[in-house]
């Protein structure tokens, strides 16, 4: 089969069937799950940590916002040599699916073209590498709040890969089509359970009432699934909000030492809240990810037993704190 380069306009680029479900600008190209999506303004050139913490937490593709279940982690990188001396990478994005990663190399202007320029305010106009590297790994082993390379003093989150599979390396767009159109026909089905649904169309879709991103909702309730226990997350940008309200760790506290309270945390009003329980509820293993920081919770925590005497009352309370909080933003 002869294949041809497809064509660079985000509309006539043929979607994976797992990105089908993302909307799309006015200029055509899909609004993936990693920007920020505020009211009446979407910003690729920006990555939102809130989102980043809540694909972490769900286990889900920068791309598209599904599982990976057991496909490969994809990173985008700029140095082959280095990416195959090392044992184990780090990255400042959230790992993507390899047929996602590929179409990305299609439809978004930076990676797509050679000729590409960095937009953001630290490497305004310098021009990117001209080899583009796609670096798929076995598991995320860790992921974390640190110190940015680029942004001084500004936290973000960082996802360390380990197990490096299979990569593709990319000199031009013939070579990047090829691989697409190769993907696109190996292309596996996803099996989605019920609950991952809930959260994938929570992550893509506008808040109800539009009055905040989607994707600082659902890092509110991936705190108390136990995000609040990422380490460095603390320092992370736009983390102030969880971090400053005290019943963030309080519940999350007690989603991870009360047996049962999840269960009965998941009939609150906030569909978010509620959709992070389900999901949680539902999982007879979690993700690698969020055991560790899980774990993280337990060691650094000891369960209160004024809380274990107190279930009822403090039940009650948690919830009113919920439904409050799901009227303010980033709740």
């Amino acid at each position: 089969m002869t294949l041809v380069p497809i064509s660079k306009r985000p509309a006539d680029v043929p979607r994976p069937a797992r990105c089908t479900h993302l909307r799309i600008d006015p200029r055509g190209y899909p609004i993936i799950a990693t920007v920020g999506q505020g009211p009446g303004n979407v910003d690729f050139g920006t990555l939102s940590e809130q989102r980043k913490l809540a694909l972490a937490t769900f286990d889900l593709c920068a791309v598209c916002a599904l599982p990976f279940g057991v496909e490969l982690r994809w990173q985008v990188t700029f140095n082959k040599d280095e990416l195959v001396r090392a044992k184990e990478a780090l990255f400042g994005e959230a790992p993507v699916h390899e047929v996602c990663g590929l179409y990305a190399s299609q439809v978004c202007p930076f990676v797509s073209s050679p000729y590409a320029r960095l937009g953001d305010q630290w490497r305004k106009g310098m021009k990117r590498p001209e080899e583009v590297v796609l670096a798929g790994y076995r598991r995320t082993h860790r992921v974390y709040g640190q110190q940015s390379g680029l942004q001084t003093g500004t936290g973000v989150l960082h996802f360390q890969m380990k197990d490096l599979v299979k990569s593709h390396t990319l000199h031009n767009s013939g070579e990047a089509a090829e691989a697409y159109v190769r993907a696109l026909e190996t292309e596996p089905a996803l099996d989605i359970d019920p609950q991952e649904q809930v959260i994938v169309e929570l992550l893509c879709n506008p808040t109800a009432k539009e009055e905040e991103d989607s994707g600082g909702v659902m890092a509110g309730a991936a705190w108390y699934a136990g995000a609040a226990f990422c380490p460095g997350v603390h320092d992370v940008l736009g983390m102030d909000h969880y971090v400053k309200g005290e019943s963030y760790l309080q519940l999350a506290l007690q989603v991870l030492f009360k047996p049962g309270f999840s269960k009965d945390f998941a009939d609150v009003d906030d569909a978010a809240t509620r959709a992070a329980m389900n999901w949680l509820n539902s999982r007879s293993r979690l993700p690698a990810v969020l055991e560790r920081w899980r774990q993280e919770g337990r060691r650094r925590f000891r369960p209160d037993s004024s809380r274990d005497t107190k279930s009822s009352t403090d039940l009650r309370k948690a919830k009113r704190k919920t439904r409050a909080a799901s009227r303010r933003k980033n709740r």
